[in-house]
């Protein structure tokens, strides 16, 4: 037997993924909170899924692709994607359907060299540098970079950086 779904139920949550996509269970908590029972919210749901208005992993990869656009780490959106109660295999299938997922290394790397743009490392002492490098580490850990991504890439730019204020000295 099929629980029944008013109008009621339908029109709010239709509304509500009007506003913008969500998951399933981001829906299902709107509609508890909403005063609907259990059978109406779950029937609702699976109708909304039926008509393609609700599919979590089209929101995945959604997500996915705005979060990398905005710098973050692969680790951080599969947490923020979880948090919003999309289940793991559906976050891997997302991952996995990405045909221009950027390479993380890149992406923490124009992080860090964003980060050193205009400083003279050269004129640094050993303790600022490292503050400098840690600096950049907190930066990529908040960003949800993995901690091998993050150490390998904070030295490697800060040696690139030295480098180049080395260079530049020089000439």
């Amino acid at each position: 037997m099929t629980a029944e779904v008013s109008d009621k139920c339908m029109d709010r949550a239709s509304r509500y993924l009007a506003y913008k996509p969500r998951t399933r269970q981001e829906l299902c908590r709107h509609l508890r909170d909403r005063g609907f029972g259990e059978e109406e919210i779950r029937a609702c749901a699976d109708r909304l899924e039926e008509y393609k208005l609700l599919d979590d992993l089209e929101y995945s990869s959604l997500y996915i692709e705005t979060m990398v656009q905005r710098g973050r780490g692969m680790d951080r959106i599969r947490r923020e994607l979880a948090a919003k109660g999309v289940d793991r295999n559906t976050i891997e299938d997302a991952v996995a359907g990405m045909e221009d997922l950027p390479d993380e290394d890149r992406l923490a790397m124009d992080q860090a060299r964003q980060m050193l743009e205009g400083m003279d490392l050269c004129g640094m002492d050993h303790n600022e540098r490292e503050k400098v490098k840690a600096r950049i580490a907190r930066r990529l850990a908040s960003r949800g970079f993995r901690a091998d991504t993050i150490y390998r890439t904070a030295r490697k730019a800060m040696d690139e950086a030295m480098e180049e204020g080395r260079a530049d000295e020089e000439e």
